[in-house]
């Protein structure tokens, strides 16, 4: 199952916890520059990029990324200045990693496209809430496939800010589990989990 989380978590073994254990830290996006640098970070679009190689796909819901990354910059902040950010302060942004096993990609075909439905697909679960969103697919030796999702704090709706909790976390996990497996079955067909050929490694052809 991929597991939903913030970018900094810790995992525990379960030899060492009885059970699958997450935690997570609380990473506060309050600066003013941070919807910029979050959104340039999960394009892979910061200046003097070192790590453009990692991304796969980005796209948005609530946003246009069909010009530049800059354009979803300034919708975003849009949002957030009509509805007063600076006077109220907090946070900015919210940032979550969907983390994809091997096996799983397999059964999307290692297809950037099934991988780009599936971030999209996701997206609009934060959309329907009320938030913009911005999402990218990495894939890094160390961490393999993962899938970044920048989420405007303000909600385009309403003004509210929005605020997560753990339980919540779990069930937005569960939510893109199940958009995940149906992007699968439509790629491969597959139920199982696919045996790899090569396990050392996941090959996505851009």
């Amino acid at each position: 199952m991929a597991i939903l989380g913030m970018p900094s978590r810790n995992r525990e073994t379960k030899e060492q916890t009885g059970e699958n254990a997450v935690h997570y830290k609380k990473k506060n996006y309050t600066n003013l520059d941070a919807v910029e640098n979050l959104i340039h970070y999960v394009t892979r679009t910061r200046e003097n990029e070192d790590r453009a190689g990692d991304l796969i796909a980005y796209g948005a819901v609530g946003a246009d990324y069909f010009h530049t990354v800059d354009d979803m910059i300034q919708q975003f902040l849009y949002v957030q200045n009509v509805n007063g950010i600076n006077s109220r302060g907090g946070r900015r942004m919210y940032h979550e990693v969907l983390n994809l096993l091997d096996w799983e990609v397999e059964r999307l075909a290692n297809s950037p496209e099934w991988l780009w439905d599936v971030g999209m697909g996701c997206s609009q679960v934060y959309y329907q809430m009320g938030h913009q969103a911005v999402f990218g697919v990495h894939w890094e030796p160390e961490k393999r496939c993962h899938i970044h999702f920048a989420v405007n704090s303000i909600n385009f709706i309403d003004g509210r800010k929005w605020h997560t909790s753990m339980p919540e976390i779990k069930g937005r996990e569960a939510v893109f589990n199940e958009i995940l497996c149906r992007c699968q079955i439509m790629a491969t067909g597959a139920i199982e989990p696919l045996i790899f050929l090569n396990e050392s490694k996941v090959s996505v052809d851009a």
